[in-house]
């Protein structure tokens, strides 16, 4: 495990690291760097709060490992776990759950051959989901018909 950041947990989780042979911190990088990390990894890992107001969020970080072409797990709840299961691109479990989420990493290891098809799903949710163009379509949708409906969105036109 090769971990990348500087969250709020850091120092417990390299505690924790000592008394694991496979596990590597190195600390916040530039976003410059990341394209090295990604290249390495089979798969990435998003955690969350297990907070309501959180679980609306979809993190850059999910986004930025799809178009990466790499599978996802996550501890999320809401809209990140909906979008990594749309995709088809990893596994997600409940917020804050670590037994359900080292179960997850178990399973997924031993399919090894699933990280390039769910690495081949993320790209391709990623292109069809949340290129710029396809932001702008959206965004020209709802703005479109907020003008037809009196300056109102309807709820229903924020989705896909």
């Amino acid at each position: 495990f090769d971990i990348v950041g500087d969250g709020s947990e850091l120092e417990r989780c390299r505690q924790l690291g000592k008394e694991l042979p496979n596990v590597t911190f190195y600390g916040r990088r530039d976003v410059n760097e990341m394209p090295e990390f990604y290249a390495r990894a089979d798969a990435m890992l998003v955690t969350l709060k297990n907070d309501p107001a959180i679980s609306y969020t979809l993190p850059g970080k999910v986004q930025s490992y799809m178009a990466a072409g790499r599978a996802v797990i996550g501890a999320v709840n809401g809209a990140s776990a909906e979008e990594v299961q749309a995709a088809d691109c990893g596994s997600c479990v409940k917020a804050e759950d670590a037994a359900a989420l080292a179960e997850a990493i178990r399973q997924l290891v031993d399919h090894n051959g699933e990280f390039v098809r769910l690495g081949e799903n993320a790209r391709r949710y990623y292109h069809n989901t949340f290129t710029r163009d396809i932001f702008f379509e959206r965004l020209m949708r709802i703005l479109e018909d907020a003008v037809q409906n009196g300056g109102s969105v309807p709820i229903d036109a924020t989705k896909k």
